[in-house]
């Protein structure tokens, strides 16, 4: 059985990796108790005494204002760390994929983005990840980045949770309608990573389901309403307030405003899809409600 690295695991993403590809892979999970990818020395040593075939990499610094006031330390974790990993990975002839952001796209238009399109470093966040893309697209011949954006999942509360609770919590919910991307559901996403390292695709892969964009505020009225649907909320419980961009006075650092991004490489290169994140979210909805009713 082969072996496969999978860096944050304690992550959401690296969460939904570890225990959907145990099946088919010899998993071997890193946390960040277990490695400190601010340390390059030590990330180093734990990955050159490892055996391992291919290697994902989920983890990063991702709080955009954290980045913004510690710049040094998102420069380590977010661009040195994954150069450290393309460079271990080239020399044992392993595979690796980088998972990156939507937030590297340029985001001032409204379009939908195919792989081709610009990028831009709009922030501290956004240009360490966009560093990473090419140290480890130069560093490592066989490798694969595999762009991401609003994702839902098992590995920690999200977006989606936070929509749920503040309606059950009976309490108006204030969401963006002026920021536009594409939610994904990453137990839809693991199945075809694992095809994507199985394969000779190569370089940035835009991996997402290929679905209309999204707002914050739309996001969260498809989310009240599987709720509703599965019971979860009753009728009167869709207490949404529209805000934009320049009302939120929390957002210090510059997001990229439009990063809805299209899976061309994936379906006409490689004939993959993602499943459609509406399906996802009532999956995880169902599976949320059935372990509360479970807990009670």
């Amino acid at each position: 059985m082969k072996k496969i690295v999978i860096i944050g695991t304690n992550g959401l993403l690296g969460e939904a990796c570890s225990r959907l590809l145990s099946d088919d892979y010899e998993v071997i999970p890193l946390t960040r108790a277990e490695v400190d990818l601010a340390d390059a020395d030590q990330l180093s040593c734990v990955l050159n005494h490892l055996d391992f075939d291919f290697l994902i990499n989920t983890a990063a610094m991702s709080g955009l204002e954290a980045c913004l006031d510690n710049p040094e330390l998102a420069e380590q974790v977010n661009t040195a760390a994954p150069r450290v990993m393309a460079e271990i990975c080239q020399q044992k002839g392993a595979k690796m994929m980088q998972v990156s952001t939507d937030y590297v796209l340029d985001g001032r238009e409204n379009v939908i983005h195919e792989e081709t399109s610009a990028t831009r470093a709009s922030g501290v966040y956004s240009r360490t990840k966009l560093e990473a893309e090419q140290a480890v697209m130069q560093v490592c011949e066989d490798s694969v980045i595999a762009r991401v954006s609003w994702l839902f999942g098992h590995g920690r509360a999200t977006f989606v949770d936070h929509v749920i609770n503040t309606a059950l919590a009976g309490e108006v919910g204030c969401y963006i309608s002026d920021k536009l991307s594409v939610p994904n559901f990453c137990d839809f996403l693991v199945p075809v990573m694992g095809e994507l390292l199985e394969s000779d695709a190569k370089g940035v892969i835009h991996l997402t389901n290929d679905a209309d964009a999204e707002s914050w505020f739309s996001y969260a009225e498809k989310i009240i309403q599987v709720a509703i649907n599965l019971g979860m909320l009753n009728n009167n419980s869709n207490l949404l307030v529209q805000n934009n961009m320049e009302g939120n006075l929390s957002f210090r650092e510059e997001r990229p405003r439009y990063t809805a991004m299209r899976p061309k490489r994936l379906s006409e290169e490689l004939g993959l899809a993602v499943r459609d994140w509406k399906v996802g979210l009532e999956r995880y909805l169902r599976q949320k409600s059935e372990n509360s009713l479970t807990n009670k």
